[in-house]
């Protein structure tokens, strides 16, 4: 699934591409992504100006004029690629978006998990109240204080599962947090009541460190995941123990190893991190 990194890459890509333009025409090649009328989907859209294009966690929110949004959720497979006039979409593409210039925008989804979904401005307000996303980790308004008193609310849970929790940090998935865990030494099962002060601040920053660095990268390129121009991204070898069972340890030369929490694979070397 993309990520806090994946999704604000293809956001800035989106804004250089997008800003500005109007659509002409959508084409629904699969109903399932709009979830309602594929007429009114159409109606709503056909002829409005995209004003401004955001992330919230792992949410893309797109800004219309006359204040209609649309919500836009990657989910597992899910890739928004902007293509000039001559590109052919391909078997996964689900909605394309016509503009004026003849360029498109294509929301292509292999597993097909990823929705597309309209708001006006105090329906959105109550759909990301609904949702409930903790704080932007990325923000300067997130602070080691802040992370602290999360950890103090949840002292009996897993550390690298409490990265992962939406309500209280937004867009970490499991990618980063491994890496992040990694980083700061910390076993990822440690519960978050035993951190020390010092071992608080190591993954405060560590989580920074990892996913500044991914988005200088251009994400991580795990399942379908490619930017607003159909590149992949370039992080994925720098990663110390995601995906990498059985491997050597870049540091130590130790196996890594993998473990089983809240149902999604998680990894670690046992000799560096305790």
């Amino acid at each position: 699934m993309p990520e806090l990194p994946e999704v604000e890459t293809i956001k800035r890509g989106l804004e250089k591409k997008i800003i500005g333009q109007k659509i002409s025409r959508i084409d629904i090649l699969d109903a399932k992504p709009v979830g309602s009328s594929n007429k009114n989907f159409k109606n709503k859209l056909k002829g409005r100006k995209i004003k401004s294009v955001k992330r919230r966690a792992k949410i893309l929110i797109i800004g219309f004029d006359s204040d209609l949004f649309m919500i836009v959720h990657l989910k597992i497979t899910g890739q928004l690629v902007y293509h000039k006039k001559n590109d052919q979409h391909n078997k996964y593409t689900r909605v394309i978006f016509y503009f004026t210039d003849q360029t498109k925008l294509y929301f292509n989804d292999m597993r097909k998990f990823g929705y597309l979904k309209l708001f006006n401005k105090t329906e959105l307000e109550k759909e990301l109240k609904r949702l409930d996303f903790g704080p932007e980790p990325l923000s300067s308004d997130f602070r080691l204080k802040n992370f602290r008193e999360i950890l103090k609310k949840r002292k009996n849970k897993p550390i690298k599962p409490l990265l992962m929790d939406p309500r209280l940090i937004a867009g970490i998935g499991n990618i980063y947090a491994s890496e992040a865990c990694f980083l700061a030494g910390i076993r990822p099962s440690r519960r978050a009541g035993t951190l020390t002060k010092k071992e608080s601040e190591k993954i405060f920053k560590a989580v920074k460190k990892v996913l500044k660095k991914s988005l200088k990268y251009g994400g991580t390129s795990a399942d379908a995941y490619i930017n607003a121009e159909g590149k992949e991204g370039d992080f994925e070898k720098m990663l110390y123990v995601y995906g990498r069972r059985g491997e050597k340890c870049k540091k130590c030369q130790a196996e890594i190893k993998s473990i089983k929490q809240a149902g999604r694979g998680t990894y670690f070397c046992s000799n560096c991190q305790k």
